[in-house]
């Protein structure tokens, strides 16, 4: 099974609206992908699902992340290195697959996609991982 790490902006779009990415949220829920998860990203993926623009009731949000919860693995950052610059809270997706032992991150920010790969780690698009779920 692959292990992989979802940025928060491909986690949101994968519970919050149909498209691509919720393609891959099936294919967590398949049995296909082993979704790795820290408390920061989770912490993250509260804090966006709570903007106006997505008009979810509290309540709503709290079964997105109990959702979210439950088909991922939590996986405990230790690691302390600075590699994205522009973007910190990019680091905190390469430290959870890093610590997790991830073989993905799948986002949709250049500045993660820019890298390509991280210390054994592929970085790849949601269409590119969808492509592996075939």
């Amino acid at each position: 099974m692959l292990r992989a790490v979802f940025d928060t902006n491909v986690l949101v779009s994968g519970t919050v609206h149909a498209g691509r990415s919720r393609l891959l949220i099936d294919g967590v829920l398949e049995g296909k992908i082993s979704l790795l998860v820290s408390a920061q990203i989770v912490q993250e993926f509260k804090r966006v699902v709570a903007r106006d623009k997505f008009k979810l009731s509290k309540k709503q949000q709290d079964t997105l992340t109990s959702f979210v919860l439950r088909i991922a693995t939590i996986t405990m950052v230790k690691s302390r290195f600075k590699v994205v610059k522009d973007d910190l809270n990019d680091d905190m997706i390469l430290r959870t697959a890093f610590d997790g032992k991830a073989d993905y991150v799948v986002s949709g920010d250049e500045h993660l996609l820019s890298l390509k790969e991280f210390r054994g780690i592929r970085i790849v698009a949601v269409n590119e991982m969808l492509a592996f779920l075939v």
